[in-house]
C-alpha cells in the first residue's frame, strides 16, 4: 500500500487554561481548507469527518468534536469571517503502517485510502509528498 505525507495549512493553535472534555483551539487564521494543522492537532471540517467515517477498516486515529474559536488578530483581520464546526483526529497509528499516522518529527502520514477521501476536499494549501516507507 502507497503512503503519503501531508502538512496541512497551519491556522491555530491548541487553547490553554480550557476546561477538560472536547480539545479546544484557537485560530488565528484560516484560508478555507478542510484540513488543518494546529500544531500538534490535525482538524478536519465535518464534511471531511463524514468523508472519513464512511470508508469502513480505517485505523490508526480516533476523530473527536473540537472546540474552536476566533483569536483577537483573526477578529481585527478577517471581521465577519465566520468559522465552520471542525473536528480533531486524534492519531494513535504508526506512520507507514496503519492508515493514519505520526513519524518520530510528527509529520502525517496517510495511506493512499485516506489521501483518496482528502482529495475531495479544499486542500490546496497543504504540502503532499510520497513517503518513503
Amino acid at each position: 500500500m502507497k503512503f503519503f505525507t501531508i502538512e496541512p495549512e497551519s491556522s491555530g493553535f491548541p487553547a490553554v487554561g480550557t476546561p477538560r472534555g472536547a480539545p479546544a483551539f484557537v485560530f488565528d487564521t484560516w484560508l478555507g481548507d478542510d484540513v488543518i494543522r494546529a500544531y500538534p492537532a490535525v482538524l478536519v471540517t465535518t464534511s471531511v469527518k463524514r468523508a472519513l467515517a464512511a470508508v469502513r477498516g480505517l485505523t490508526g486515529f480516533e476523530i473527536v468534536r473540537a472546540r474552536i474559536r476566533s483569536s483577537p488578530f483573526f477578529r481585527k483581520y478577517a471581521p465577519g469571517k465566520r468559522l465552520p464546526a471542525f473536528w480533531a483526529i486524534q492519531v494513535r497509528g504508526y506512520a507507514g503502517r496503519d492508515d493514519m499516522g505520526l513519524t518520530a518529527a510528527g509529520v502525517l502520514v496517510v495511506s493512499r485510502r485516506v489521501m483518496d477521501v482528502l482529495l475531495d476536499f479544499r486542500i490546496g494549501r497543504a504540502t503532499l509528498t510520497q513517503h518513503p516507507g
